[in-house]
């Protein structure tokens, strides 16, 4: 039997899975938008911390599950262009500092070199991971997984491939797809004739005998199990995806269930005719049948075929979402994006063209952007509609200012009207709902620095709303909220550039 549903030889490499897409467990991480951090923020909800206080939990399976959804958030992260992960912490008196983390093992399962990415903060009753953007390594891995459900035979075992061997083995089928679109053609022919030979002779056999010797073990080229008696229909199903994608990506083979291969004797399993036909081998009863051995024989595959869609998650729409197996190997296989966005004007201009139009603000922008005179400031109001983003007309100007050991900062200018002015409570209001407007931007602005500028550094970035009315009033700064870890708050010269890039327009 060979796979054949959903897949064709085309220029780009295909995949598809054979399990169920589902994850083995329910997961309870969610996108958070009350923080005032201008990040992806992802909730895990409720967490135990620290090396000996998670050793000591009663429930094995609540400490596995609490390590699996940071492990899936940090990975949504990683693919997302990084974030927060926000965790409440669930055992009273604890403290970072003293105690420790106690999930570094899961860390080490998605990152070769986790500090790379990952810093930790302790605020008040919240523990949180600040996850820096993934960068695409020497293998070419564009996103990561927690597990890729990809399978090869290596000897007489399947071996889960890790992402990057996952990736290049990717790229190695493709280049051999390119050269001809022949399955024949594809490395991996069958290394021992003799042995093929005769695992096609007992594939063929009608009728076995119980107790009957068998000439053949566990190979590259075969894989021998027994089922249990209890849930036989389940074993089989659960032992199919995995052995299926590991021969059909490697030199295919031939799958025995039935047989022991410790004394190779035939025994077989039991099983009801309604378990037969769930597993979609009618087998006809012929003369006093007591059990049955389950054969299936696997030919190498010319596409890329996962047992299950691989563990790998990102932020669409505000929602946690799992990739498609299509969706993965497509992103592994394709090109990183190229910044083609250009500088349309002069400071000059884009000043003129800013104060002409908000004549009654002039001084007081003057005023404002003057005191930000240690740094660089990027102009990006000029950008707000094609960030995707609606613009708010009450906002004159949004800057970015940039300076050495502080937070990347969006600055944004609101026009003032003279009803308000006083009014604390509607100015309140008003700071609350331009709020999630600058968030937005921020957000947005920083997205496009990882995906259209490749820029993956570790940078916070704080936002401040200024009311211009007849004086500057201060709306909101979230510099005086939230904290980063150090490392985030240094700047470079990489950084300026890749603004510039991006947005557009510098002053120096």
């Amino acid at each position: 039997m060979a796979p054949h549903k959903g897949a064709s030889l085309e220029p780009a490499l295909k995949g598809f899975h054979l399990g169920k897409g589902a994850s083995a467990w329910k997961m309870s991480v969610s996108v958070d938008q009350e923080m005032d951090y201008a990040e992806l923020v992802l909730s895990v909800g409720e967490i135990t911390l620290g090396e000996k206080n998670r050793k000591s939990m009663k429930d094995p399976q609540l400490r596995r599950r609490e390590a699996q959804n940071i492990s899936q958030a940090v990975c949504t992260l990683l693919n997302s262009g990084g974030g927060v992960v926000k965790a409440l912490i669930k055992n009273s008196n604890y403290s970072l500092i003293t105690d420790g983390i106690g999930l570094e093992n899961s860390f080490c399962d998605i990152l070769p070199f986790p500090p790379k990415y990952l810093d930790y903060m302790q605020n008040k009753d919240y523990f949180l991971i600040f996850v820096r953007p993934w960068i695409r390594d020497i293998f070419g891995q564009r996103v990561l997984a927690l597990k890729t459900n990809f399978y090869v035979r290596n000897l007489s075992s399947s071996l889960e491939l890790k992402s990057a061997d996952a990736v290049w083995h990717l790229k190695v089928m493709k280049d051999f797809q390119l050269k001809s679109c022949s399955r024949q053609s594809l490395p991996g022919k069958l290394d021992s004739d003799e042995l093929h030979e005769i695992l096609a002779t007992f594939f063929k056999k009608e009728e076995l005998t119980y107790k009957e010797t068998f000439s053949f073990t566990k190979s590259k080229l075969a894989e021998v199990k027994m089922a249990s008696k209890k849930k036989i229909k389940e074993n089989i199903l659960e032992i199919l995806p995995k052995t299926v994608s590991t021969f059909a990506n490697t030199d295919g083979g031939y799958l025995f269930i039935g047989l022991d291969g410790n004394e190779q004797e035939i025994i077989g399993f039991e099983a009801e005719r309604s378990d037969l036909e769930h597993l979609e081998s009618e087998i006809e009863k012929a003369g006093a049948v007591c059990s049955y051995v389950c054969a299936l024989r696997v030919e190498r595959f010319c596409c890329a075929v996962f047992a299950a869609e691989p563990e790998s998650w990102h932020v669409e729409d505000s929602c946690v979402k799992r990739f498609t197996t299509e969706e993965w190997v497509n992103l592994q296989m394709d090109a990183p994006p190229v910044v083609s966005r250009k500088v349309t004007c002069s400071p000059e201009v884009l000043c003129m063209e800013l104060f002409s139009e908000h004549e009654r603000y002039k001084q007081l922008l003057r005023t404002e952007l003057s005191s930000l005179h240690q740094g660089t400031l990027v102009i990006i109001k000029i950008w707000t509609l094609s960030l995707g983003l609606q613009e708010k007309q009450t906002v004159i100007l949004d800057v970015l200012h940039i300076s050495q050991d502080s937070l990347l900062t969006l600055h944004s200018f609101v026009r003032g009207y003279e009803e308000l002015e006083g009014d604390s409570t509607v100015l309140r209001e008003l700071g609350a709902k331009l709020k999630n407007y600058c968030k937005r931007t921020a957000l947005t602005i920083k997205q496009m620095l990882v995906n259209l500028g490749g820029y993956t550094g570790k940078t916070g970035i704080a936002i401040k709303i200024t009311y211009l009315g007849h004086r500057a009033v201060s709306l909101y700064d979230s510099d005086s909220i939230i904290s980063y870890p150090r490392k985030y708050y240094l700047t470079t010269k990489t950084l300026e550039k890749t603004l510039a890039e991006v947005l557009g327009t510098v002053y120096q």
